[in-house]
């Protein structure tokens, strides 16, 4: 049992939800997730196949993505690290799935599309580990909050805040996030739930094959790689800004000095004139201060 594979890694997730003989398991998943709105008798994968990960394709997304009885298409997203942008790739995602509902030439009231991503990490401000999210109307007096449309949503599963402990045990949601979460210390009872069973099973069984581990371990390298590249590349990029700022800030004290040396040489000059008793309006003219502050200098 020490030695399975993580579920929430995108390739082994794939290899026990996104194969058509398990794909009981993913309906039973989903039903479980949506709470019947929309409730899955069948589904079909518009992705069937597992990429062969290899060094030259490692940016390669191994999502699921899925079409419900009801038209629904699904797209299940799984990511262990947060990148700090992924609320805003959610959207992309989303929007990237529209074309391919609504055909060219019909109608924009076409099959509902959801997005579900699976974290490893919290990356929303929100209490509860399950969050919608929908296209709405912010609360305005004398307005109410209202959805817009739920015709386009997108779940966030943050399995850092989900603690089975404190879940309803009887609901079939809080089995499925108990393997997801960790399968090694999940509590046995919800093997009696039959496809919780079926997926450790699958899950035991992978993880016992040498080929899905070794791809499984070039896998994790490749996320981890992207992972401190972005890290990096962040982290450069605000030692970049700081340079830029501090440069920033070295040319505006260069212009302040300058513009407070020229002031203050209008003055000196000035009162050079007026030493000299030159009328108020040459003097004026001359340095390009206002008769007024000029005489303030008499004082």
């Amino acid at each position: 049992m020490t030695d399975l594979l993580d579920p929430k890694q995108d390739y082994i997730f794939k290899n026990i939800f996104g194969v058509k003989q398990n794909k009981v398991l993913l309906i039973s998943f989903l039903n479980a997730l949506f709470k019947g709105a929309p409730h899955i008798v069948d589904l079909t994968f518009d992705n069937p196949n597992i990429e062969k990960i290899l060094e030259k394709d490692k940016a390669s997304r191994l999502d699921i993505k899925a079409t419900t009885d009801n038209k629904t298409k699904i797209d299940i997203e799984i990511q262990i690290k947060n990148t700090g942008e992924i609320p805003q790739r959610a959207f992309h995602y989303l929007a990237n799935m529209m074309p391919r509902v609504v055909k060219k030439g019909k109608s924009y009231k076409g099959p509902n599309v959801i997005g579900i991503w699976i974290l490893g990490e919290n990356v929303t401000n929100r209490q509860n580990a399950i969050s919608e999210a929908y296209m709405t109307f912010q609360p305005q007096d004398p307005d109410p909050y209202q959805i817009l449309t739920d015709s386009a949503r997108i779940i966030f599963i943050e399995l850092p805040k989900f603690n089975p402990k404190k879940a309803d045990r009887r609901d079939l949601l809080t089995a499925w996030l108990s393997f997801l979460k960790d399968p090694i210390f999940m509590d046995e009872s919800f093997l009696q739930v039959e496809e919780v069973h079926e997926a450790m099973e699958t899950l035991k069984y992978i993880s016992a094959d040498d080929e899905i581990r070794a791809v499984s371990d070039l896998r994790q390298k490749t996320i981890n790689d992207r992972n401190s590249e972005m890290t990096v590349a962040r982290e450069e990029g605000l030692a970049e800004g700081r340079e830029e700022g501090r440069e920033e800030g070295r040319e505006e004290g260069i212009a302040i000095g300058e513009e407070r040396g020229k002031a203050e040489g209008k003055r000196e000059a000035a009162l050079s004139m007026l030493m000299n008793n030159l009328p108020l309006d040459i003097i004026s003219k001359c340095t390009g201060l206002s008769i007024e502050s000029i005489k303030n200098l008499q004082k």
